[in-house]
């Protein structure tokens, strides 16, 4: 395997678009910011079963990230991320994308 490594409008190019099919497809979902700590994996889980979202990337801002991380990386087919450390093969990857609102203003900002 040789690994490819993308170029910046490269990267930004596919994020746009793997980010459009979600939202075209529902499978985008938008939160508001995480302010109160979750701190059982429990209550995430059950959250997650909620909206369906058992397979899942979490794109979170910094401060919404420290309040939910623990109580959701225990829990098999998601990955929490921020919005620095994502990739377009995450994208593609899970089925669903979950933001919060200030994670979509930055990657607004960052990929427009």
């Amino acid at each position: 395997y040789k690994k490819r490594k993308l170029n910046k409008s490269e990267k930004r190019l596919s994020v746009k678009s793997l980010m459009s099919e979600k939202n075209l497809n529902k499978n985008l979902l938008v939160f508001n910011d995480f302010e109160k700590k979750i701190s059982k994996t429990k209550e995430m889980s059950q959250i997650l079963k909620k909206f369906e979202a058992t397979n899942s990337l979490m794109i979170l801002d910094e401060k919404s990230k420290v309040n939910v991380y623990k109580a959701g990386r225990n829990i098999p087919n998601i990955k929490i991320v921020d919005i620095n450390h994502f990739s377009p093969y995450d994208l593609a990857k899970f089925t669903k994308v979950i933001l919060t609102e200030s994670s979509i203003k930055q990657i607004e900002k960052r990929y427009s």
